[in-house]
């Protein structure tokens, strides 16, 4: 009977466990980069966030160097919804544009790196952002609300990316970005899996508006399971 006991309790966990990501992936999914967004390829060539293709090579920051990561879907796009985003403006002149909870890498005072929802972003915090190829720190100058159409919401490998040179998180919508990145482990190990065995679009094409049809299949399961769970934030 121990033995069924200890099944039941592991089934259990895995259960949790599945709709834990399924509620990071959707929660992830709410938040957006405007239309106008720019991202850097490896080779260094700036192209619009809505020209990304699952397997692109993207740049991004880790600790104190620029490495690459590689996209894995466009998690929710929409070409031309009109939406208010926060747009901030830092001391060196790079500007862009997130959805209010969309998560954003600023340096706190011990000098790490907090990821918070753009929305509580005050002017003086310090971003990192690039310029020639180097890491710098800029405080913010400006902060403004202004409505834009069309919104993108890629998820790379690493969970972040470089935004109009801008150090910026693939998520949105949740407290903590590294128990997030956490959590979409399975999501990235699949990825890699099938990638490998040549699949070079494991997750499909997405063409068209809307949340990925992921991202809406993982919700359908997660409210039959476990409805109560979905007041996750």
């Amino acid at each position: 009977m121990s033995f069924i006991h200890y099944d039941i309790l592991f089934i259990r966990d895995f259960l949790l466990s599945i709709i834990q990501i399924i509620l990071v992936t959707i929660s992830t999914a709410t938040g957006c980069f405007s239309s106008d967004t720019l991202v850097t390829l490896i080779n260094l060539q700036q192209i619009p966030i809505e020209k990304l293709q699952i397997g692109d090579e993207l740049l991004t920051i880790d600790g104190t160097k620029i490495v690459s990561t590689e996209m894995i879907m466009m998690l929710d796009q929409n070409q031309h919804s009109s939406v208010m985003f926060y747009t901030i403006i830092t001391g060196s002149e790079h500007k862009v544009s997130l959805t209010s909870h969309h998560l954003i890498g600023m340096i706190n005072n011990d000098g790490d790196i907090s990821y918070i929802p753009i929305k509580d972003i005050k002017h003086g915090d310090i971003l990192r952002v690039i310029t020639n190829g180097q890491i710098y720190s800029s405080p913010v100058i400006d902060i403004k609300m202004e409505i834009k159409n069309g919104y993108y919401a890629p998820l790379t490998m690493t969970g972040t990316l470089l935004v109009n040179n801008i150090d910026a998180s693939c998520f949105s919508n949740v407290k903590n970005h590294d128990i997030v990145q956490f959590y979409m482990s399975p999501i990235r190990w699949y990825y890699r899996l099938s990638r490998l065995l040549f699949i070079e679009k494991p997750f499909g094409d997405k063409s068209v508006d809307g949340i990925h049809y992921i991202a809406q299949m993982l919700y359908e399961i997660a409210l039959s399971i476990y409805p109560s769970i979905l007041h996750f934030t």
